[in-house]
């Protein structure tokens, strides 16, 4: 068993970054791509974000279910299956909820969705936010958009996550200005669309951006990241 969760364990941490980290170079291939031809990229797109929100629920489930037989394997982690969530009144409105208060699973049950579900559901519901956002925006100012680009960066947003997203919506409109300046100095254009920017935010975002938030000791806004201590 021990020997098995050497192996297992490190895959499941390195996993979203891979999966996520292919995403975010499947949209910018899908990207590229649609600059040279005149193909609608929109169902490519959105079929890239059903598979990433996909994931991410299948991920939390994984995690889950592990937690489960780790806890059930252990004298000690049985206890944790067995008892209703008890916490101080005021402390989470879950509390009064009878699947966690009630439940011999409610402990679990509210450590997993702790864990597990709610950096899932917080990341879902930010992209799906920052997407209405763009799409709004779009009706505005359709200059700013070239085909396919809202899709793209709701795409990018999944892949991105939180608490990434923090990091990455300041960088999207930092890299906004940044790359309309080179547009103006080298290429004489004087608008630009935000695919780029959007990607350039994103690669960004997904590879220094705990690193940034770490260095702005924005820790509280980690909902669920440390995944080698919960399979340990």
């Amino acid at each position: 068993m021990n020997f098995i969760n050497s192996i297992l364990t490190p895959a499941l941490v390195w996993l979203p970054n891979v999966f996520f980290g292919l995403v975010i170079i499947l949209a910018i291939l899908f990207y590229l791509f649609t600059l040279k031809n005149p193909e609608n990229p929109k169902p490519y797109f959105k079929r890239l974000a059903w598979w990433t929100v996909g994931f991410k629920l299948l991920y939390a489930a994984i995690l889950t279910i592990g937690q489960y037989f780790i806890w059930n394997g252990d004298q000690f982690g049985k206890i944790f299956l067995s008892q209703p969530l008890k916490i101080p009144n005021g402390v989470s409105p879950l509390e009064h909820l009878p699947l966690f208060s009630s439940s011999k699973l409610g402990y679990f049950l509210f450590y997993s969705w702790g864990h597990f579900w709610l950096n899932a559901l917080v990341s879902i519901a930010l992209a799906l936010v920052f997407w209405a956002f763009l799409k709004a925006l779009q009706k505005k100012e359709a200059r700013y958009f070239y085909k396919g680009e809202t899709e793209l960066g709701l795409v990018l947003t999944l892949a991105v996550g939180w608490p990434n997203f923090v990091v990455f919506i300041p960088l999207t409109f930092l890299m906004v200005v940044l790359v309309s300046l080179f547009r103006t100095i080298f290429i004489k254009e004087s608008y630009t669309t935000l695919g780029w920017p959007l990607i350039l935010a994103a690669i960004i975002a997904f590879a220094l951006g705990q690193a940034i938030l770490g260095n702005f000791d924005w820790e509280f806004l980690k909902i669920s990241l440390g995944i080698l201590p919960v399979l340990g």
